[in-house]
């Protein structure tokens, strides 16, 4: 009996040993994982702030070697003014930044833009253009003498031209904004110089059989202005000093002269229009015509079939009854 409680013992010993050692070397291999783990995670650890620390530097390093500039808030078309809520100030490397990069704020505000400009533009300076201060003299002007575009529209940047009978073509006025328009009238801002240029102009219209036109610019806000050539005729101004009136009688003929060339164009193409109207009816009128004739015709010679087979048959029947008649009557003579 007490063999077998010391084996017991024993065994039970053995048993606690092997689970104890068991138990160490698992918590060894536990504490040995959370060593590497902690290793690693230190490791990747120190590593992103290695990597951190690098871009902070090089984050440094581009602000100090970098540009203010505006880039756009919203989309502006070509010919806008710019505000300064229009626009808002970012940091551009050095190496990205172009060479004509607006970096002030004050170069932006009250500029217009020459093309349309997009959401997150920069800003240089080949894209916007300084808006001309408003002269003292400067006057809303209305005009009906100038024959204008078919498609010239409100907004629209164009020249002022005279052309003499001879053939010589001069510029009145350059790049002249139309700010709005109703049929042949139209408005402009003139300064007191470019009025009397158009007066003179109009004065030598009127007395030397001239004509006032205009012509449109393709990309108003990339082309430079055109430099007027028309000079003005002392004597025309002379005239104008002498007797004010010439002016609105030059306007007023010149005006008339312009409405009745335009009259003179619609009644011609409402002529045209009213020829080829008449031409489209008298087809189709002969047209029916000649349909109604066919049709009598071939009536008619229907008609005519009806009475030859009636007629053959009326020779056919008399014919029979004749024959009839013959042989009864021979018949009785027998």
């Amino acid at each position: 009996m007490s063999k077998l409680r010391k084996q017991s013992k024993k065994k039970i010993v053995a048993g606690l040993i092997g689970a104890g050692a068991a138990s160490i070397l698992f918590s060894g291999l536990l504490l040995y994982d959370w060593k590497m783990d902690k290793n690693t995670a230190d490791s990747l650890e120190s590593k992103h702030e290695q990597e951190l620390l690098e871009i902070k530097k090089q984050l440094v390093a581009e602000q100090k070697d970098s540009r203010t500039g505006y880039v756009m808030v919203h989309d502006i078309p070509a010919g806008a003014l710019i505000k300064d809520t229009d626009v808002r100030a970012v940091k551009v490397p050095q190496g990205q930044a172009p060479v004509n990069l607006i970096s002030e704020l004050d170069d932006i505000a009250g500029s217009v833009s020459k093309i349309e400009l997009k959401a997150g533009t920069s800003l240089t300076a080949a894209m916007l253009y300084e808006e001309e201060p408003t002269p003292d003299d400067l006057r809303n002007r209305e005009i009906s003498v100038i024959a204008r575009p078919s498609l010239l529209n409100a907004g629209d940047r164009i020249d002022v031209r005279i052309q003499f009978p001879t053939g010589q073509d001069y510029i009145v006025l350059s790049k002249k904004k139309v700010h709005d328009l109703d049929g042949a009238t139209m408005w402009m801002t003139l300064t007191e110089a470019e009025i009397l240029t158009l007066s003179s102009a109009m004065v030598d219209a009127y007395l030397h059989k001239a004509s006032l036109y205009s012509l449109t610019y393709v990309e108003p806000e990339l082309q430079e202005r055109a430099i007027p050539t028309y000079p003005a005729n002392e004597e025309v101004l002379t005239l104008i000093e002498s007797n004010p009136n010439i002016v609105d009688l030059a306007e007023q003929a010149l005006a008339t002269q312009l409405r009745s060339s335009l009259e003179r164009a619609l009644n011609e193409s409402s002529s045209s229009n009213y020829m080829v109207s008449e031409s489209i009816e008298d087809g189709l009128a002969r047209a029916n015509d000649d349909r109604t004739s066919n049709w009598n015709n071939n009536m008619n010679e229907q008609s005519d079939n009806g009475n030859s087979l009636l007629n053959a048959s009326n020779d056919e029947e008399t014919l029979w009854k004749d024959t009839n008649m013959d042989a009864a009557q021979e018949g009785g003579s027998e």
